[in-house]
């Protein structure tokens, strides 16, 4: 697996100071530095924040992890580039009290004192619901933990235990697992002492009976928390929790490994696992164990509200009429989770909540964000990334079984909390496998070789082609396409203006891809009247879009046949 933790240590593409290992010796066609002519920021002059399509992507979604559809390698660029950087590289925490500012590394793998249960129905015990509530007593929504101690260690996702200007609760009542065949009995009252909302994993401690009584438990049914690094692709997994749809009775599900991935920020090779079993939302913060009955790993989702079992957005052209829109039928998203956080990563959150210390579960509303000041280089594309985090070589096509494909980019004006999308097309499909949607921002306001990756490196992707788009608050910023498969080929291709105007931007949008992607001239290019320029392109059918130093088309036409290169005259 590749790493995660963003540190790169040289300039950008084209930076001063000469390129990064790897690098060609001058930038690639279209790649111009934040803000410039060639970059992908909104607004700009015939740039990609001018869809072919005026495809919706839902910019009001709320700024929280969806684990249904995760499947794309991220992580953060260097936050340091430059003097308006704000933010360290974030990595798996270990703190106290009621702060998170100080995270301290760590690769052990929690561990329990004792083995672990092995049938279902033991294991099924050391299975709980976590019920929010408000002072009236009227419960807000419902999530699953798993108990990891003894003495009442339940470790489960933040989101279930997050107080925000949205809903706000007063009591984590939890509610235990007596008979499979039963709904679960309001037992204990929990406090938060371990939250880590980046990873979206907290640890509650029972700390009272269902009244709200004091006590203190040391006898309670409990998983041992696994290797999750000893788990491979095909293992089986068995998922228990409570999903608030199809009764109120513990649920149990199971399924194989079928992938890993990572994430922005998570110091980790495995930021997730992937599954083939199917867990409905409110196992969020349940339970995946391995055949030894070890928790090796907790369903994650962005909500854990019965209300809130399917995310339903308008993202494909449904109804064939060129144009996505208010009149196309929406496609759930999420609402089944395929998304597990492994449990080595909670091994900061465990030591925070052994410590027994309330810590204060809370975030503010979703952020307000001007996307006006945001700016992206073009995206460029690699087979890989370096252990410095640096792209392996930049690429137009991958031949067929590349195990996967990264997209790179340079940032400026971005504001951590902000919610942003990574989205994946694929041949003109939206792909939620590889797909983020609803992320929360954690780069900082500025820096270099942000990257995300489709496929998991385990099986090879399928060839066609791949088109990746970067949406903050619901508005493009940048896109670009790449190539995936043995059949493609590179060709030399000539542009001719023969327009009355100097060209400054040209766009060539493989057929089928939802934006017009990067200027293939670069900052520094034009094409006057009567001239002529030599662009390396992968020989496909394009869809063709010219502006000139003002933003007016020049020239639009679609489905050009570019397949082996040749001229494109360019005529009004």
């Amino acid at each position: 697996m590749p790493p995660t933790q963003q540190v790169p240590q040289t300039p950008a593409y084209g930076a001063p100071g000469g390129p990064p290992p790897g690098m060609p010796p001058t930038a690639p066609p279209g790649y111009g530095g934040p803000g410039g002519p060639g970059g992908s920021g909104p607004g700009g002059p015939g740039g990609a924040g001018k869809s072919k399509k005026s495809w919706l992507i839902g910019g009001g979604v709320a700024a929280a992890l969806l684990a249904g559809g995760i499947a794309v390698a991220v992580t953060g660029g260097d936050d340091s580039a430059g003097p308006s950087s704000t933010t360290k590289p974030v990595v798996v925490s270990t703190t106290t009290g009621n702060s998170i500012d100080d995270p301290v590394t760590t690769t052990v793998a929690p561990t329990t004192t004792e083995a672990g249960p092995l049938d279902i129905d033991t294991i099924a015990r050391s299975v709980v619901q976590i019920l929010a509530s408000d002072a009236d007593g009227n419960g807000l929504w419902t999530g699953s933990g798993t108990i990891i101690s003894a003495d009442g260690l339940i470790l489960t996702n933040a989101h279930v235990v997050t107080n925000s200007d949205e809903a706000r609760y007063e009591t984590l009542t939890v509610l235990v697992t007596e008979s499979a065949d039963r709904a679960p009995t309001p037992t204990y009252q929990a406090d938060v002492v371990g939250w880590d909302p980046v990873l979206d994993l907290a640890v509650v401690k029972i700390s009272a009976d269902a009244d709200g009584n004091p006590l203190e438990v040391d006898d309670l049914p409990f998983l041992k928390v696994g290797d999750s690094d000893a788990i491979g692709l095909g293992d089986h997994l068995r998922i228990f929790g409570y999903p608030g749809i199809g009764g109120d009775t513990i649920t149990f599900t199971e399924g194989s490994v079928s992938g890993f991935t990572s994430e922005a920020g998570v110091d980790a090779d495995r930021a997730w696992v992937k599954t083939d079993a199917t867990i409905a939302g409110g196992n969020s913060g349940g339970t995946a164990v391995n055949d030894d009955g070890e928790l090796v790993a907790v369903p994650t989702r962005a909500s854990a509200t019965e209300g809130d079992i399917t995310d339903c957005r308008v993202v494909q052209d449904t109804n064939g009429d060129g144009t996505v829109d208010e009149n196309d039928s929406c496609i759930p998203i999420g609402g089944f989770i395929n998304g597990l956080r492994p449990t080595n990563l909670a091994s900061g959150v465990i030591e925070q909540g052994q410590l027994g210390e309330i810590v204060v579960a809370e975030e503010g509303g979703p952020i307000d964000v001007d996307t006006s000041g945001i700016t992206l280089t073009p995206l460029v594309f690699s087979p890989d990334v370096t252990a410095d985090d640096q792209p392996t070589e930049i690429v137009q096509a991958l031949p067929t079984g590349a195990p996967r494909v990264c997209g790179f980019f340079d940032y400026s004006g971005m504001t951590d909390g902000a919610t942003w999308d990574a989205v994946w097309n694929v041949n003109g499909e939206l792909n939620l496998d590889y797909s983020l949607i609803a992320q929360e921002w954690v780069g900082g306001s500025d820096g270099i070789n942000w990257w995300v990756c489709a496929g998991g490196g385990e099986a090879g992707l399928a060839d066609g082609v791949y088109e990746l788009s970067i949406l903050v608050n619901g508005e493009l910023m940048g896109s670009n396409a790449v190539f995936v498969g043995s059949g493609y080929s590179t060709f030399m291709l000539t542009v001719t203006n023969a327009t009355a105007s100097e060209v400054c931007f040209l766009r060539l949008s493989p057929q089928g891809a939802q934006y017009w992607g990067s200027d293939e001239l670069g900052p520094d290019t034009t094409i006057g009247i009567g001239e002529s320029i030599d662009l390396s392109i992968v020989g496909a059918v394009y869809d063709v879009r010219a502006t000139d130093c003002d933003g007016n088309d020049v020239v639009e036409v679609y489905g050009v046949d570019l397949s082996t290169g040749g001229t494109l005259t360019l005529t009004p």
